[in-house]
């Protein structure tokens, strides 16, 4: 990471402490007994899983049946020697319904990084399918799928945005198939793929333009960019085709670049700064089946309360500038750590 990327990443690496030993500690870091999330039988439910960018001494994974409320029991899943898993940033879930998880740390320390990939639902006795080593990467920090089944991760630490084609079934080191590098000033945060197969990829050191990088297949051209966004993280694309984003500045808000406004320097068609705290980060959202937009905001300083998951309701509301989370959520790990990073929903 670089920049104010890496002054981000310092700082929680400073208050969540280096070196942890690896395996699941007996009790969370609040000092309550563990207590695994139980599920009806019946229909599998629909969870929410979020990633914790902190080091062993915390859970990298922790996860909840939605919807989700704020008084909600969150399960948590532990590093081991096993997994590898240590500083997880990116999740997404592919079109088999299975997990993929970035993790910087392990032996590689992000250079490069890699994904665990594991089947849904997660438990607490999970051992990952698979572990890919991705080549050409460094401090990958999310990823998505394309509609032919490829994985895209954006790589800050070299400002570059990778392809890797499968078949994956088998672990190792897989190498790109794409490399698409960036200016030096270029910091790839969130990326979201629409149905056309082309790529958004938002750029954390935007202080107004060049906020979103848009580059189409075959991707051998020059990116075309949206503006507007300070500072942006998380992306994703509705059933619609709107797409949404974050703006970090010092009036946080999420914002839809409406599926007519996606043209070369459009700007977003709603801002919606009600609710969300000065110092939030929303970085990275995913969508309910019913339609409703989750996000993991990695915003706060340990112990203010800020980090978490945000939610709105737009299964039942239209989003607008005035629509305010209708459920900010949290946990005791990531209050203490002051980051949610990742997020998934399957």
């Amino acid at each position: 990471m670089k920049g104010c990327r890496f002054a981000l990443y310092s700082l929680v690496l400073l208050l969540c402490g280096c070196g942890a030993g690896l395996g699941p500690p007996p009790l969370t870091s609040a000092g309550a007994p563990i207590v695994p999330q139980r599920f009806p039988a019946g229909k599998p439910a629909s969870n929410v899983y979020w990633t914790l960018y902190a080091s062993c001494k915390y859970p990298p994974i922790q996860y909840a049946r939605i919807p989700l409320k704020k008084k909600t029991k969150a399960a948590s899943y532990f590093c081991s020697k096993q997994n590898g898993l240590s500083y997880t940033s990116g999740l997404g879930v592919d079109s088999s319904g299975r997990l993929w998880v970035l993790s910087f740390n392990g032996k590689y320390g992000g250079k490069p990084g890699f994904v665990a990939v594991f089947k849904l639902p997660l438990k607490s006795s999970s051992v990952q399918q698979y572990t890919f080593v991705l080549s050409g990467t460094n401090g990958p920090n999310a990823l998505a799928f394309d509609p032919s089944g490829n994985l895209w991760v954006t790589s800050p630490g070299n400002s570059s945005v990778l392809e890797y084609t499968g078949p994956f079934n088998k672990s190792g080191t897989i190498s790109p198939a794409l490399t698409i590098p960036g200016p030096s000033s270029f910091d790839p945060s969130g990326i979201a793929i629409d149905k056309s197969a082309n790529i958004y990829v938002s750029n954390f050191a935007s202080t107004g333009t060049g906020s979103i990088g848009v580059l189409a297949s075959p991707y051998n051209g020059n990116p075309y960019f949206l503006d507007g966004l300070t500072a942006p993280g998380g992306l994703a694309f509705d059933k619609q085709g709107n797409l949404y984003a974050s703006s970090n500045g010092s009036t946080p808000a999420v914002v839809r670049y409406d599926s007519n406004d996606l043209k070369s320097g459009d700007k977003p068609s709603i801002v919606d700064p009600k609710g969300l705290p000065a110092s939030s980060y929303e970085a990275a959202f995913a969508f309910t089946a019913k339609g409703d937009l989750y996000a993991a905001n990695c915003g706060g300083k340990p112990s203010s309360g800020v980090a978490g998951i945000d939610v709105w309701p737009l299964g039942k509301k239209k989003f607008s500038a005035t629509l305010a989370p209708s459920v900010l959520y949290t946990t005791p790990d990531v209050t203490q750590i002051g980051c949610a990073w990742g997020i998934a929903i399957k």
